[in-house]
């Protein structure tokens, strides 16, 4: 929502006196795009009227009011996770990780956009995991740099894919990456590259069009999947909930969409139900649902290797 020169003025000056500062000019931001930029407001009213089918308008508007501040709260979390100053992270089921990662079988981390998964680099940092971040062309643009470069500094590499030839692992590197026991973590509610492949699933009652990538890279790797989501549960109180390891796999080729789809879905479904729980921190800002239909004969994934 800020562009970078205002972004880093605001996170020098919020250290200096604290994450209120950059709440507070944060908050009248998000209210600004709330009211001046009506696509971004349509996207989001689009997105509550799929996920609360049965409220009425003045509803969803409070929920994308909700949403817009909910995200503006995100730049002050980062403040006060980095002073280390009154943040306690939860994390349930790390465990499965820490065991993947002594056996030494890496493992893909399938993340979406809800709440702010700094919170989880965090976690990861203390554990010392070895973790390459995937981001699409467009999500890395969104991204600040400086917020890039606090994610290395936690020991995350990161790899931004083309989609050139539908090669959204950057060729043959994040595979070796989890052959050599690291954890791949990439998110699984958007696409993020022009040319892409879909999976559909049902979210919300709706067809809705998923990325492959995650699913099938765990299908091609042969390492576990685990579904991580962070949220905020108050200020300064933030939790994570990661899932047991599941496998993707299929017998043959022409089982492969099979499972890649049923994999997709169960993703789906613990999406919603997270949602349906922290229904303002699904930071999704463009159009989500009504796009399945526009993007059928572009679901059959693509190889990659």
């Amino acid at each position: 929502m800020m562009n970078a020169f205002f972004h880093k003025m605001l996170i020098r000056v919020s250290f200096l006196l604290g994450s209120w500062f950059i709440r507070f000019f944060a908050w009248w931001i998000a209210t600004g795009y709330l009211l001046f930029r009506p696509p971004r407001r349509r996207s989001s009213l689009q997105l509550y009227r799929a996920i609360f089918p049965k409220r009425k308008g003045w509803y969803h508007f409070y929920c994308v009011w909700r949403q817009f501040h909910s995200f503006a709260a995100t730049y002050a979390d980062r403040i006060e996770i980095d002073n280390k100053k009154g943040v306690t992270i939860s994390a349930q089921g790390k465990e499965g990780i820490i065991d993947a990662a002594r056996r030494g079988s890496g493992g893909i981390i399938l993340m979406s956009h809800l709440g702010n998964y700094e919170m989880a680099a965090r976690a990861f940092e203390e554990i010392g995991l070895k973790h390459l971040m995937i981001m699409g062309e467009k999500e890395a643009r969104q991204v600040a740099r400086d917020q890039r470069e606090t994610l290395s500094s936690r020991g995350i590499s990161i790899l931004v894919a083309t989609g050139q030839g539908d090669s959204v692992f950057g060729g043959l590197e994040a595979i070796q990456f989890i052959r050599e026991g690291g954890f791949v973590s990439l998110s699984g509610d958007l696409t993020w590259t022009k040319q892409r492949s879909f999976l559909p699933v049902k979210l919300f009652d709706q067809e809705v069009v998923l990325t492959s990538a995650p699913h099938l890279l765990a299908l091609v790797s042969g390492a576990p999947l685990f579904t991580l989501f962070t949220f905020r549960v108050k200020r300064g109180m933030h939790g994570i909930v990661i899932s047991s390891a599941r496998e993707v796999k299929a017998s043959s080729r022409s089982e492969r969409k099979t499972a890649l789809q049923a994999s997709a879905q169960i993703y789906a479904n613990a999406l919603e139900e997270k949602v349906r729980q922290h229904p303002f921190q699904w930071y999704i800002f463009e159009p989500f649902f009504g796009l399945a239909s526009a993007d059928t004969g572009k679901s059959e994934p693509q190889g990659v290797i």
